[in-house]
């Protein structure tokens, strides 16, 4: 009986039933297939329109509502006028503010000032502190609120440092959308080049510990005189 078992065992060992998944083989080989094919296979160009050279933002519909709104977000206060009621509200805004001493970096400003007997000073006196300075800004930059400023119409290498207040005046033709259309405005008035020296500044919303608007020299407010034209 013992060897009748092992014989038959060994007859089934012998003779063994392989089971493959045709299927599933197939599947697979038809997907190499594909993958070869895919890679040997130029690719086209999907995307045959793109510019890479154009702007990635889209344009407001106005520069100049784009850039008060983000100057004013950013912590900035501006004024619209024309040049016919600049001076009037320009003294308005000075009285209101009850500034005794204003440093005005700008002579083409100083009649006005001198007619409407507003004192004033035209360099930084150590003994005496400024209220407010009057600046000019050669630019205005839509996409972050921010303003340029240059020698051009200053002997301080900076706005900031001066006083707590800093009165600028801009024109609304000097309203740019990014800051390459700034330098470009600077190079169409400088011959081709720009300042030798320049600085951009967004205005800030500086507060102390009680939520308290705390402006200083280091970051001073921003009052916008904005001319239209």
């Amino acid at each position: 009986m013992e060897s009748e078992t092992l014989s038959r065992n060994n007859s089934k060992m012998s003779n063994p039933t392989a089971t493959f998944d045709t299927q599933n083989t197939t599947s697979k080989e038809n997907m190499r297939r594909r993958i070869r094919h895919a890679l040997t296979e130029k690719s086209t160009n999907k995307f045959p329109q793109i510019d890479l050279h154009a702007d990635p933002f889209e344009k407001p519909e106005s520069i100049a509502n784009e850039f008060l709104n983000n100057f004013r977000n950013a912590g900035g206060k501006f004024i619209t006028c024309n040049r016919e009621t600049f001076v009037d509200i320009l003294y308005k805004l000075i009285t209101g503010q009850r500034y005794t001493t204003i440093l005005n970096t700008n002579s083409s400003i100083a009649p006005a000032l001198t007619k409407r007997n507003i004192h004033y000073i035209t360099s930084v006196n150590s003994h005496l502190q400024a209220d407010a300075a009057i600046v000019y800004a050669d630019a205005l930059i839509a996409r972050t609120g921010s303003m340029v400023f240059s020698q051009r119409f200053s002997l301080y290498p900076s706005v900031r440092n001066i006083t707590k207040d800093i009165i600028v005046v801009a024109f609304t033709k000097n309203l740019m959308l990014d800051i390459k259309d700034a330098f470009g405005l600077q190079q169409e008035k400088n011959e081709g080049a720009l300042y030798e020296f320049f600085e951009i500044i967004t205005p800030t919303k500086p507060v102390n510990e009680k939520g308290e608007e705390n402006y200083s020299p280091v970051e001073p407010r921003f009052i916008l005189l904005l001319i239209q034209e």
